[in-house]
């Protein structure tokens, strides 16, 4: 019997998995829109507490914080759409889905092979 050792075999590296990762915006977005839940939230509780203490005033200290976030997450949001709708369009400023129709013929593919159902 005989055994062989075999030596100077590369080993094969495993590949790292990819991160996923986040563009700049929608980590923006997420992070302002966590802000104002907590801030949704913060006011809720200070609704509660005003109630148990029969607090008659206003609580505008808290609004002018988060009216400005307010405003910055209608900004972002709107910022990521119009993004989206950008990155969609051809050359012409039609849809992706207009110019791959026209780049057929406007013809629709219609498979006669497949059964009827």
């Amino acid at each position: 019997m005989i055994i062989r050792v075999e030596r100077g075999k590369k080993k094969t590296r495993r590949r790292r998995k990819k991160r996923f990762h986040i563009g700049f915006t929608n980590l923006l977005a997420l992070l302002i829109m966590a802000f104002l839940c907590a801030g949704l939230l913060g006011g809720f509780y200070l609704a509660l507490k005003s109630i148990e203490y029969q607090y008659m005033g206003a609580l505008a200290c808290y609004t002018a914080v988060f009216a400005p976030m307010g405003t910055a997450a209608s900004i972002v949001l709107n910022s990521i759409v119009h993004k989206s709708d950008h990155e969609n369009t051809g050359a012409d400023g039609e849809g992706i889905k207009f110019a791959a129709a026209k780049a057929a013929g406007f013809v629709e593919n219609d498979f006669e092979e497949s059964p009827q159902i």
